[in-house]
């Protein structure tokens, strides 16, 4: 998987793939004008990334993979308001 995120998932190899998949994607600007809308952001998107992926399968989706989970973890991390990152290492 490339640093950007970008991957194709369709028609992935196994008998078990589904075979039309995707991730969703959500274009985010690093830096953001409003501290509290970035931080309420940051703090959505670290949610569905990490305890909102327990409901993935209730869902009949799968949840995201530990690498994807690491790698989004570190773009959530970046988002900032006036250099200042909005993630502040919380649980």
């Amino acid at each position: 998987m490339p640093d950007d995120l970008r991957v194709s998932i369709t028609n992935a190899p196994g008998n078990s793939a589904y075979p039309i998949s995707s991730f969703t994607y959500l274009l985010v600007y690093k830096e953001q004008q409003d501290a509290a809308k970035g931080t309420a952001l940051v703090d959505f998107l670290w949610w569905a990334t990490h305890d909102g992926q327990q409901m993935a399968r209730d869902q009949l989706y799968a949840p995201l993979p530990r690498e994807v989970v690491e790698r989004t973890e570190l773009k959530i991390e970046a988002i900032a308001h006036q250099g200042k990152p909005l993630r502040t290492g919380q649980p």
